[in-house]
């Protein structure tokens, strides 16, 4: 199995991941690579983390939040002072997270979250805080603006995916 590691814009990277989610398996390496790369770039950070149109179990109703209605979309907001490895481990195991549904961005307070879910994968250039998404189709995690050179980014990827006898193309 291989992921893609791509450069996304200026300061981002794409990560495209296996598309055989039917496989238990696959699922919880993406689960677990998506949990690696969400602790890589908010261990002990503040971050918002932002739901859109937010099921009754959402895993933003386990933290302190606010339900935002904007543009015709309800957004679920949690403003965390410190992500800690626990709340990043289940951000990144939730349905959510890798159904694009959810996203992490740098520093607390952000409330732009009604650009933070674009429709076209070109949409995301055009945001300029540092965040994490997933495509809706669980196949691409987009690191946004990660404030590191993508030689970085693309060590610490290959670092994660090495854990999982991952092959990696860029």
């Amino acid at each position: 199995m291989e992921i893609h590691i791509k450069k996304f814009g200026d300061a981002s990277v794409c990560i495209e991941l296996p598309k055989l989610s039917a496989i238990p398996l696959v699922k919880l390496w993406k689960e677990r690579i998506i949990t690696d790369i969400l602790l890589m770039a908010f261990s002990n950070r503040a971050a918002t983390l932002v739901s859109v149109d937010p099921a009754p179990d959402t895993i933003g109703y386990r933290f302190p939040y606010q339900l935002l209605v904007s543009g015709g979309h309800s957004y679920l907001v949690n403003n965390m002072d410190s992500c800690d490895y626990h709340d990043l481990v289940q951000i990144g195991e939730s349905p959510e997270m890798s159904l694009g549904l959810l996203t992490l961005v740098a520093g607390a307070n952000n409330y732009q979250f009604d650009h933070y879910f674009p429709k076209t994968e070109e949409s995301l250039l055009t945001i300029k805080e540092e965040m994490l998404i997933c495509s809706p189709d669980a196949h691409r995690v987009y690191w946004l603006n990660a404030n590191r050179e993508y030689s970085d980014l693309l060590l610490a990827i290959n670092d994660i995916a090495d854990f999982y006898q991952l092959l990696i193309a860029s």
